[in-house]
């Protein structure tokens, strides 16, 4: 091996370069930006000619140049990798495999470039068509029962989703596919197997930080950490959040966004394995399932992240023990959502039983209760037929309520009186159906009114609003927008030009702390009509 630590140098250049180190063909060498050169010989010693083929284990390596250099020293070039994806043509992502012809005592150099923007862990073997054939065929079939095994699981716990609402099964499965489309983009399969460019192939870059985020999202779900550790919770919904952002920051700067997520990854996933063990002897018996799970997964990542990094020798059990710890942790993540699920249930049922017990009690008491009212409930009814307002008994009634709530609360409490402006000039001239279609418009102009405040029809052409919590400034407001809405609409009459309509309307605060019922305000409030009336109309005072 030899570093190319400026990149850039030719292949000329390399074959004279005579300080190159051994090296194994397990070549990652973690972060850098450098490329590095391999090279070896490789003789047929036999009376044929021989085929082989250069095969690498990995598809994600952003630039791979090989060179085979015969004994006149000619040679044949080839490129692979993201990196020469042509712009806007169809680019198959597909693990690289260069072909050597070898004639009869023939020997021939040859010379590997590799230059990645990531960690790349990858080795290379020499096989011949028959071994080639075998290894892809093992490798696929591998990989489709992890694939199948995980869409079974994430498809089981949609379901459950759709039935349940419960927010841990959408978290399990944001978590769980991206974690599985991530594994597709590495190894070239379909969906992900064509990119038309190279920057839309690293694009998918933001697939990690955001199953970390959502790992971390049902992490707090399946721990309880809400309600058994509100600090911490704190924490990680800090850390969630954060994985989301590094989500949005990969469409703009994947290499940075990945570098910080990889980073941050040593730190986040002990700490959550942490909270895991914290949970569990909080009592969350569910927290054993996550805790297992987290131990297998976290291990089998350091392992991955090492040999990434070329401190660990690339061998099928530190390659592919990721996937392996990633299905276990998957199929425990499921069962740890299973097990929470039961548990709650049997919480749910002890509380209805409890509950049913105290229900019946009451239920007999309340009985009892209604019975004696209801010849009451009959004499009150509460809605004014045509307006669908309160009628004026009830709001005499529901008026004495919220007084004494008002002086509780000491929250100011404010009143409205109503009058649609000759009233008897439109049922004399238009007639009482055009009258009712005013009072009616009037009234659905007060339904607009906040559900705290109470309306009520109290007379033909006379309405009240009783405002909670509202002073007589901000009344006054209240009541010169209904009186702006009303002048401002038009009545249509049949086939005739459109009526128009004003009102007027007295305003006056209550005196919570002295007045013991609201007929008071309510004559305080007629007394400022009646100058309304007097001083012109179409007036609030």
């Amino acid at each position: 091996m030899y570093e190319d630590k400026n990149n850039t140098l030719t292949i000329e250049q390399v074959q004279k370069i005579n300080s190159f180190i051994p090296k194994s063909n397990r070549v990652s060498n973690g972060y850098s930006k450098s490329s590095f050169w391999f090279t070896f010989e490789i003789t047929n010693t036999t009376n044929t000619s021989l085929q082989y083929f250069i095969q690498f284990t990995e598809n994600y390596i952003d630039k791979l140049e090989c060179y085979v250099v015969s004994n006149d020293g000619t040679y044949i070039e080839y490129h692979e990798g993201p990196g020469y994806f042509k712009e806007g043509t169809k680019n198959i992502l597909k693990k690289p495999i260069f072909p050597i012809e070898l004639k009869v005592n023939e020997k021939k150099r040859i010379y590997i470039k590799m230059f990645s923007l990531f960690p790349y862990m990858t080795a290379f073997n020499i096989m011949n068509e028959s071994d080639l054939h075998s290894y892809i065929l093992k490798h696929d079939t591998f990989y489709a029962l992890y694939f199948g095994a995980i869409i079974a699981l994430v498809l089981y716990n949609l379901f459950i989703f759709i039935f349940s609402k419960n927010i841990a099964y959408l978290y399990y499965i944001l978590y769980a596919i991206p974690f599985l489309s991530w594994q597709m983009k590495m190894n070239g399969i379909f969906p992900f197997h064509a990119f038309d460019s190279t920057s839309n192939y690293y694009l998918y870059g933001l697939l990690t930080p955001f199953f970390i985020a959502f790992l971390i999202f049902f992490t707090r779900e399946v721990l309880d950490t809400k309600k058994l550790f509100p600090k911490i919770d704190k924490v990680i919904l800090f850390l969630g959040f954060l994985y989301i952002s590094l989500t949005f920051m990969s469409i703009f700067d994947v290499h940075k966004s990945i570098v910080i997520t990889t980073a941050l990854v040593p730190f986040v996933l002990p700490f959550l394995l942490f909270v895991g063990f914290k949970s569990y002897f909080s009592g969350n018996k569910t927290a054993l399932f996550y805790i297992i799970a987290q131990v297998i997964f976290l291990s089998t990542s350091i392992m991955f992240s090492m040999t990434t990094n070329g401190h660990l020798e690339n061998t099928l059990f530190t390659r592919h023990g990721l996937v392996i710890g990633s299905l276990i942790e998957i199929i425990l993540f499921s069962l740890a959502l299973a097990y929470k699920i039961r548990e709650l249930q049997n919480e749910k049922i002890a509380i209805i039983y409890q509950s049913n017990k105290e229900l019946n009690v009451r239920v007999k008491k309340r009985t009892q209760e209604l019975e004696n009212s209801r010849e009451e409930f009959k004499l009150l009814a509460s809605q004014d037929f045509m307006t669908k307002l309160y009628n004026r008994r009830y709001f005499y009634k529901i008026s004495e309520e919220l007084l004494s709530s008002a002086k509780k609360k000491k929250e100011p409490l404010s009143i409205i009186l109503f009058d649609i402006d000759k009233f008897k000039n439109v049922n004399d001239t238009h007639g009482h159906a055009i009258g009712d279609k005013v009072i009616i418009h009037f009234s659905s102009l007060l339904n607009l009114t906040e559900e705290e405040h109470i309306a009520a029809r109290i007379g033909g052409e006379e309405f009240v609003v009783l405002l909670q919590n509202t002073n007589i400034e901000k009344a006054f407001k209240i009541a010169d927008n209904i009186r702006k809405m009303a002048e401002n609409k038009l009545i249509d009459i049949n086939n005739n030009k459109p009526l128009s309509y004003t009102v007027s309307a007295g305003v006056c605060g209550v005196d919570i702390e002295n007045d013991t019922e609201i007929h008071a305000a309510l004559h305080c409030a007629d007394k400022n009509l009646y100058k309304a009336k007097a001083q012109g109309r179409n007036l609030i005072i």
